[in-house]
């Protein structure tokens, strides 16, 4: 007979959030990027006003505990695209990446 003992088990969203390295989002403008921003803050941050965190503003902040980087690419051109690395770790999962997507004016999110 064969036998086995499960030792450790967890929800398979949490384990992939535990494998991602990051992600990369695809834009062809600047509209999105405060829908974006607002998905990427640190829930206290996005908490403690209400209002959406601009990117490259002292307002986003990463997510507790992230440790997933995360890059905006602009579209300029079918040929042109301009890769924007933002600074510090966030806690990147498979909801925060659908999300992303779901905004308007985001064409392709990648995950890492």
């Amino acid at each position: 007979d064969v036998r086995a003992r499960v030792l450790h088990a967890e929800p398979l969203d949490d384990a992939a959030a535990k494998t991602q390295k990051g992600l990369r989002i695809f834009v062809r403008d600047t509209k999105p990027l405060e829908s974006i921003a607002k998905r990427l803050a640190s829930p206290d941050m996005a908490a403690s006003n209400g209002a959406a965190p601009k990117i490259g503003s002292p307002g986003i902040a990463p997510r507790s505990n992230g440790d997933g980087e995360v890059s905006l690419v602009m579209m300029l051109d079918l040929e042109t695209e301009v890769e924007m690395k933002l600074p510090g770790r966030f806690k990147v999962s498979p909801q925060i990446a659908g999300a992303i997507k779901a905004v308007a004016g985001v064409v392709d999110v990648q995950q890492l």
